[in-house]
């Protein structure tokens, strides 16, 4: 088991997740661009038993239907997503304390992805979800 550790930009509000079969993408959809202020963001999802905030507590927002996301409440970095089946918890990959640790493998919605950016990383691109991601 490997297990990662992260948290929001001022340090109040830290986890830890373990990456073991974790399922690491990109999102390229239009509600994660907003959320993050980023052209895209790269995803970790996790069984929620992988995953527990360590220090501090992260507020909720309910970005659709099925999804919250959850920030730190001082600073605004948004350190995870959850679905509402609870299936799943999502940690932004950019607020893992070790930026090597985990890498995408895929390309989720990148039909909504701005034609000005262009990563040709050769990774597999999907329209809407990836294939296993659903």
């Amino acid at each position: 088991m490997a297990l990662l550790s992260g948290g929001c930009l001022c340090g109040r509000v830290r986890y830890e997740v373990e990456s073991d079969g974790a399922i690491v993408d990109y999102c390229h959809c239009d509600t994660c661009r907003r959320s993050t202020g980023g052209a895209t963001v790269a995803w970790m999802q996790v069984r929620p038993d992988c995953f527990r905030v360590t220090a501090g507590e992260a507020a909720a927002y309910r970005s659709s239907p099925g999804a919250a996301r959850h920030f730190c409440p001082a600073c605004g970095s948004q350190l995870y997503m959850t679905d509402a089946e609870g299936r799943s918890v999502g940690v932004t990959v950019g607020t893992l304390d070790d930026k090597e640790a985990v890498a995408p493998a895929a390309h989720g919605w990148d039909g909504d992805r701005p034609s000005w950016l262009r990563l040709a990383d050769g990774l597999p691109r999907f329209a809407g979800d990836p294939d296993y991601d659903g």
